[in-house]
């Protein structure tokens, strides 16, 4: 990219010279993380120990006051997508603090581009001052310390290699036949000695067990899973947080669903045999995990206690396969009928509970729009007393809205039209638009010209000074194109009897004037949202109903003005 030239810089510049911010103790945002827990975590401390580090460096600094605190939790230091991080950056550029205190270089973060392009370009841009307690780095310190870039080299790589270190073992653990995932499998939970080995949990297990034989004796997964929501069983997500927490959640805050009980059916794990590899996890790029082809998975005979008999785990697997392949047939072709029919795709909802509803055909072929909550209430989850309602019926109301508002534009524009010739303020009108047009574009200009600052500044074509005198001049230039443009404006609204329709609108209105049957091509150019209250109850929100509005207002007033 050709580097920019210094022509943009007004000729003039004024010879004051910048005024210097007065002397001032520093406002410092403390900044702590840490990545998840891990030896590294353990070598470092807790967000909690860092955090005190670095209150008591600041007890000991004369000119330093802890302004915040921000914290992330769990988040890697190869990227800077972090909330705490954001919202200290937020905070650095609205003034409220002009100073960064980390413990050392790599709670910063570990990517040695970026963290380089904060602590030399990012916080001197700010005025903000740096420092890394531990690393004995201060950025106000006089001197260029060229041990910061071979710290945050050695951070980088110390990252990748501490990636590469976790995979291998976890390898190493699965040749051994250890559990190793985060969460314990429906039925197990972590041994006490050994966090790496499952037992069983006989109360899960009997649960799982009763799963398999309602599945083999014909119960659907919806079946399933409001039979253990009847009988409050705790979900998988929930037993697994009665393990960490040691109370007892409510079964109603996470019930089971098709989703959980297919989960369960399909687990391997439940046999006494393990797969490992499933997915592939990046540390490094941010915890970015992606699914690896089953020919890559390592499978483990054995390694722990089975629940299930694996015939019998072959079999379920065997009819699932079949379901699977027959529900496939069967909806493909439904479910691209029901898509052709259903013209109000993520626009209809229910007036009771505020879900999208539900396209479906009957047995009878006739569509009905439902609830998409009592949908769901046949998988497991909460029912919704919601409406169901004749597609038929919506599609005529809606068409006989349209048309209404058609007719009302079309009508009401010929009375505009005419009225509108007869202007004496259009002349002035014109002028004063053009006048509008060159001030945005002035404006535009000089709001490019500021922008360009930066770059020839972090280019070093122009000194900090310069900088701070050209970014003055160009603020208030744009000020006062504003401010001009607000006159001219307001100006424009005095001289403007005037109403045009919307290009958009009125190109729609012509284009299915002569429609007389709802098409979806129709339906997506003007309907907005539905709401369904009822059977015959609906309230239907067209695009353009505020500039429908305006328009019978406006057309009210000049029928008004010609009496």
């Amino acid at each position: 990219m050709a580097r920019k030239s210094r022509k943009n810089i007004p000729e003039v510049v004024s010879s004051a010279t910048v005024q210097t911010e007065v002397s001032r103790p520093f406002r410092a945002g403390l900044y702590a993380r840490i990545s998840m827990e891990t030896e590294e975590t353990l070598e470092r401390g807790t967000i909690e120990t860092q955090v005190e580090l670095m209150k008591n460096f600041v007890a000991d600094t004369e000119d330093i006051a802890v302004a915040e605190i921000y914290k992330d939790s769990d988040y890697s230091g190869t990227n800077f997508d972090r909330p705490g991080f954001t919202q200290m950056m937020e905070d650095i550029k609205h003034g409220k603090i002009n100073c960064v205190i980390v413990k050392d270089l790599s709670r910063l973060g570990r990517n040695y581009v970026e963290t380089s392009n904060y602590i030399e370009r990012v916080f001197p841009f700010f005025h903000v001052r740096f420092l890394a307690v531990t690393d004995d780095f201060d950025s106000f310190r006089e001197g260029v310390d060229l041990t910061v870039p071979l710290k945050n080299i050695i951070n980088e790589f110390y990252s990748k290699d501490l990636a590469k270190k976790s995979s291998s073992a976890k390898k190493a653990l699965w040749k051994e036949g250890k559990f190793t995932g985060a969460w314990e499998p429906y039925g197990y939970r972590k041994s006490e000695q050994d966090r790496h080995q499952l037992v069983v949990d006989e109360e899960a297990a009997g649960h799982l067990r009763e799963i398999f034989t309602m599945y083999m004796d014909g119960c659907s997964y919806s079946d399933i899973a409001k039979r253990l929501n009847t009988d409050g069983i705790l979900s998988p997500t929930l037993q697994r947080e009665y393990y960490k927490t040691g109370e007892k959640p409510s079964p109603e805050s996470k019930p089971w669903n098709n989703y959980e009980v297919k989960r369960v059916l399909q687990d391997v794990h439940c046999t006494g045999d393990s797969v490992y590899g499933k997915y592939q996890q990046s540390v490094f790029q941010g915890n970015k995990q992606r699914n690896l082809p089953e020919s890559e998975w390592l499978y483990a005979e054995n390694t722990h206690e089975g629940i299930i008999d694996k015939e019998l785990f072959r079999q379920v697997q065997e009819k699932i396969r079949e379901f699977t392949e027959a529900y496939k047939k069967k909806h493909q072709l439904n479910n691209g009928a029901i898509r052709n029919h259903n013209f109000y795709t993520g626009k209809i909802r229910c007036g009771g509970c505020g879900n999208r509803m539900v396209l479906s055909r009957e047995k009878t072929g006739t569509f009905y729009y439902i609830c998409g909550a009592d949908a769901n209430h046949k998988s497991g989850g909460n029912q919704c007393n919601g409406h169901r309602v004749k597609k038929e019926y919506v599609d005529e109301d809606v068409l006989r809205l349209i048309q209404s508002h058609m007719k009302a534009v079309l009508d009401t524009e010929k009375l505009i039209r005419e009225m509108n010739s007869a202007s004496r303020n259009q002349t002035q009108y014109l002028l004063l638009d053009k006048e509008v047009g060159k001030l945005r574009r002035e404006l535009s200009r000089i709001s490019k010209r500021k922008s360009d600052l930066y770059e020839d500044y972090s280019e070093r074509l122009i000194t900090e000074e310069e900088y701070m005198q050209f970014s003055r001049i160009y603020s208030n230039e744009i000020e006062n194109i504003k401010n001009r443009l607000d006159v001219v404006l307001a100006a424009q609204v005095r001289y403007s009897k005037d109403y045009h329709i919307e290009e958009g609108w009125g190109k729609v209105i012509h284009t299915y004037m002569s429609k007389r049957k709802l098409t979806k091509e129709m339906a997506d150019a003007f309907v907005d949202s539905i709401i369904i209250h009822g059977k015959y109850d609906y309230e239907i929100k067209l695009v353009y109903d505020d500039q429908f509005a305006d328009l019978q207002k406006l057309k009210k007033e000049k029928e008004a003005q010609s009496r």
